[in-house]
């Protein structure tokens, strides 16, 4: 048979067959091409064997052994039933019992004076008292025996293909690297300084030594694949923004004497330097000529939403509409009551949702459509097909992340090229920024207005419950207000609320005479408001919760945070819990109590929270620890994927590739940037997007 090509099916690989070829499809796995991108997640370095006499000094190491078979034989456990099979083997310098569980099978593989090649962890048995290696890894030393003496990569498991059979296979994928054409153009790839994409490749799956560089992802070989994906990640987007900086605004925007007087009417406070910075940044945007997309981030409490207001005045004023889109209807009704207060009838406001009546329905509809409505506030509800604006000239996405690209875009299209500001309250790191909104310009909140108070955070134990029960019953005998937040992490129409409910019975016991009240996602939107409204009156003492309160619930006098199990929460959420407490005069405290049985490196976690204010410092701990899917919860569809890089350990990768797409696209034009783009994403290595 001729060499493979890259664009072989997999199936017509010696070894492969339909079967095998259906599971590897159903992992991505079609061609020679996409087997050529699935890289080894660790290696074994099989070249210096260890002799069985010094095995005593390397228990629960991986060692590689070679030698021979003395005897070998199937035995079935008399304590739990279960089929083993043993075989002890001999070096030459000692003897070593190898053992595996339930693969009595190998007694047709493994014969007595077998010579082996053996890569497992001694350890002493628990019962015997003797040296033994468990489930090693084999492989009879003969002709066959392409890996002795080499550095063996291990690729992750798809079905029951055995490890031996996936390297195999690899092998007959690597004949193909010849004819891999390079789709990086030479001139780029000399500008990123990245070596040729089929001996990185080749480097990848099979290495020389491997290096300190290498084992950190840090190889040339490495550098080129992750690069690749980052840049042609980047370039997608720089040409998506260049494509749609074409279209011009038609409308031009002036800011007076008259708005800039309104505006300090109806403001609560006078800016922080770090607000001024922000909302001049915008205001550029807004008078140019191409469409402003820009992230607005903050921390917690650090005034986004007033920049965004001050903004929608200055669009209104120019006679155009404003949109501003949130993810639940509780912050809805948060931002619909917050600028009706601030704005006391100046503008008219209408909110939207899924629970609005029909009437509410046809009267929003007409307004929109006849420019009577000027600023809407309002769900996912805001992008139903029916809704039309008569002229939508800033559109307001709040937190960003939990919507998706296309989302945003379906806004975009209700208007004649409308400005786009998006807020999140999540810090989040530059890397991961620079990920998720590589198509936007950054604008970072940094400094907290005057009067914030510092919220005193402290970590107890089960065994200090009473105290600190005690506490809050004290705080509230002082006129606070309380929320207990129980560790239901998804509100879904699955979503257990047992913890909660028991949770909530135990509250009404511990604190009788108390006003308690229970708040979670499953409830009406109705229900769910009301319940907050009297909170925020002061009608309820604790407010009994899951994380639905985690965005934008602002009640001045709640000023202590009690998160129960607080280890089952990320840091990131944990910061956004905290940030509902300091809001008014009173001192803030938030509490978290972990579980009975908590993990030494969630305590560590945990400890560290207790010490740090600062959002960005939480969030990059939080990166770190958990890796960008679960840093804004796996189910968010703003989080780009990655095959090969990672945003935590690569983010000067990502910066410079973000720079070096932004140069390529100014130097040569959206199209031959789009050209690139598509070349790049139809190869092995690419990137990949919800």
């Amino acid at each position: 048979m001729p060499p493979p090509t890259p664009d072989t099916p997999l199936q017509f690989l010696k070894g492969v067959g339909e079967g095998r070829a259906a599971l590897l499809a159903e992992n991505g796995l079609a061609t020679v091409r996409d087997l050529l991108g699935f890289f080894p997640f660790r290696y074994e370095d099989r070249r210096h064997p260890t002799p069985i006499a010094e095995l005593g000094h390397y228990l629960d190491q991986p060692v590689l052994l070679r030698g021979r078979v003395v005897s070998a034989a199937a035995k079935v456990s008399p304590v739990k039933r279960m089929k083993i099979f043993e075989a002890l083997f001999d070096d030459g310098t000692g003897t070593v019992m190898l053992v595996w569980f339930n693969q009595g099978f190998l007694a047709d593989q493994i014969k007595r004076n077998d010579r082996l090649a053996i890569y497992g962890a001694p350890r002493l048995s628990s019962q015997k008292g003797r040296l033994q290696i468990e489930s090693p890894d084999w492989e009879k030393i003969d002709e066959e025996s392409e890996h002795e003496g080499s550095i063996v990569p291990i690729y992750s498991k798809i079905g029951n293909i055995p490890p031996k059979a996936m390297r195999r296979i690899m092998v007959q994928a690597l004949e193909a690297l010849p004819s891999l054409s390079d789709p990086m153009p030479a001139d780029v790839r000399e500008h990123l300084g990245l070596a040729g994409l089929a001996e990185s490749i080749a480097a990848i799956h099979r290495p020389a030594e491997l290096t300190p560089e290498f084992l950190r992802y840090r190889s040339p070989a490495h550098l080129r694949v992750v690069m690749q994906e980052f840049f042609t990640f980047q370039l997608t987007l720089r040409v998506r923004r260049a494509t749609e900086d074409v279209k011009k605004k038609s409308r031009a925007i002036t800011i007076d004497d008259a708005l800039r007087a309104e505006v300090k009417r109806i403001l609560p406070f006078k800016l922080t330097g770090a607000q001024k910075r922000v909302l001049r940044e915008i205001a550029d945007d807004l008078r140019a000529s191409r469409p402003m997309y820009r992230l607005l981030q903050g921390d917690v409490g650090s005034g986004k939403t007033i920049v965004a207001l001050i903004a929608a005045m200055i669009m209104i004023r120019n006679g155009h509409q404003v949109a501003l889109l949130a993810p639940t209807e509780i912050l809805v009704e948060q931002h619909f009551q917050r600028i009706g207060q601030l704005l006391d009838g100046a503008v008219v406001v209408a909110r939207a949702s899924g629970s609005m009546t029909a009437g509410e329905r046809r009267t929003l509809i007409a307004g929109l459509r006849e420019g009577y409505i000027q600023l809407v506030v309002g769900t996912h509800a805001i992008l139903e097909e029916k809704i039309a604006f008569k002229s939508l000239g800033l559109a307001i996405v709040d937190e960003q992340h939990r919507f998706g690209v296309e989302q945003r875009q379906r806004l975009f299209a209700k208007g004649d090229t409308p400005d786009i500001l998006v807020m999140t309250a999540t810090p989040i790191p530059r890397s991961l920024a620079l990920a998720m909104y590589g198509d936007l310009e950054l604008s970072v909140i940094d400094e907290l207005p005057p009067g914030r108070q510092q919220i005193r955070t402290a970590v107890r134990s089960p065994a200090e419950a009473e105290r600190v029960y005690r506490f809050i019953d004290d705080e509230l005998s002082s006129g606070a207000q309380a929320y207990i937040v129980y560790p239901i992490i998804e509100e879904s129409e699955k979503l257990n609320l047992k913890p909660l409910t028991l949770g909530f019975e135990s509250t009404v016991k511990r604190f009788p005479g108390r006003r308690i009240a229970m708040l979670h996602g499953r409830m009406t939107p109705g229900d769910k408001e009301a319940t907050m409204a009297r909170f925020k009156n002061g009608e309820i003492d604790i407010l009994v919760a899951t994380t639905v309160i985690e965005v934008g619930i602002d009640v001045p006098n709640a000023s202590i945070m009690l998160i129960i199990d607080a280890e089952r929460f990320g840091l990131s959420q944990l910061h956004q819990l905290r940030g509902r407490v300091g809001r008014g005069e009173r001192k803030s405290y938030c509490i978290l109590m972990h579980g009975t049985k908590v993990a030494p490196d969630s305590a560590d976690r945990l400890r560290t929270f207790e010490k740090t204010r600062d959002g960005f410092e939480v969030a990059e701990k939080d990166l770190e620890l958990r890796g960008p899917g679960e840093f804004l919860g796996t189910r968010q569809s703003g989080v780009p994927r990655f095959r090969f890089g990672n945003i935590v350990r690569d983010h000067d990768l990502m910066e410079k590739a973000r720079d070096a797409a932004i140069e390529l696209v100014e130097r040569e034009g959206a199209q031959r940037g789009d050209e690139l783009a598509r070349r790049l994403l139809g190869t092995a290595v690419e990137a990949t997007r919800d």
